[in-house]
Parts: structure tokens; sequence; C-alpha cells
């Protein structure tokens, strides 16, 4: 493999592989693991809901040139687990999953940007339930739900472990 040179800010732009966000949105830190190999993630929050979005560059698409579903359901498996945990525990655990549904409404293409929003529903003594949308440039393209086992707190698991700003009635 032979090294590549980064690419400037115009060549990202033009290739389709420009991952800033729009305004408001900054990086966050997710840690280690396939979806951030894949991806910068960055949030922010609207009132009290947090927003997780990401660029859809050249390597996260099918053979047709769309988002690949794959990468959806990667993105809807970080966006539930992190809105439990945020709106719902208030703090950091490990929630594996137990069920993940992704309803595909709409394709998105290379430069979109991706970003979706979710809902708590239910918070069990030993399980999290969790539903949300995900938007390509504003317009919905999935539908997206899931069950969460609750597993261990993790030992930094208290205070703002995504490094933005927490909303506003909400002390880190």
């Amino acid at each position: 493999m032979t090294a590549m040179s980064a690419p400037t800010e115009q060549g990202r732009a033009e290739s389709g592989t420009d991952d800033r966000p729009p305004a408001g949105f900054q990086p966050v830190d997710l840690g280690v693991g396939f979806a951030t190999h894949n991806t910068r993630f960055f949030g922010c929050w609207r009132d009290d809901r947090l927003r997780l979005g990401f660029r859809v560059s050249p390597r996260l698409t099918n053979l047709r040139g769309g988002l690949h579903g794959g990468m959806l359901a990667t993105f809807a498996d970080m966006l539930l687990p992190y809105a439990i945990m945020y709106q719902g525990l208030g703090h950091r655990r490990f929630l594996p999953t137990i069920n993940l549904q992704v309803d595909y409404i709409a394709p998105a293409g290379v430069g979109a940007w991706i970003d979706g929003e979710a809902d708590v529903l239910k918070v069990t003594r030993s399980m999290a339930f969790a539903q949300g949308k995900v938007f390509a440039d504003g317009k919905l393209i999935a539908r997206v739900g899931g069950i969460f086992k609750l597993g261990d707190a993790f030992p930094d698991g208290e205070g703002n472990f995504l490094r933005f700003a927490p909303p506003p009635n909400k002390a880190t």
C-alpha cells in the first residue's frame, strides 16, 4: 500500500469527500471501532434532543452510488444508543443491540449530509427501547428502532463524553 497525502480543501469538495458538517454540528468522540473507522461523526443539540450526523463520501456507497444500507444501519446502531445514554440514562454504559430495525425510505448520494434524532421510548431495569428518524439534507430517508440491553457502565461514564456542549438543561 502506498502512502496517500491528505487531500486539499478544494480537492475534497471536488471529489465529494468534504466531510464538513452544517453550522452548529461539532465533532464528537464516539471512541474507536467499526463505525468511527468508516467516517467522522458530528453532533449537536436541538432543544433537548441529541442529533448525530455524517457526510456521505464515495467510500460509503453501494454499487449504484447511493449510501450503503449497511452504513445507514451502522449509523442507526450508534444514534439510538447514544440517544438512550444522553436523553434517557444520563450516563454512559455499554448497550448491546438486541434488535435493530431500519425501514429504508429513500436513497442518499455522495455529499449528502446524513443526520438523525431519536426518542427514548422506555428504559426498564435491563433494557432500553428507542426509535428515530434519519434524514439526508433534511429529507426523511429512514425510520429506525431498536431494543438494547443495559450493560455495564463505563468507568468514565459520567459527564460530557461526546466532548461538546450538553443541552442547556443538563449539567456535565
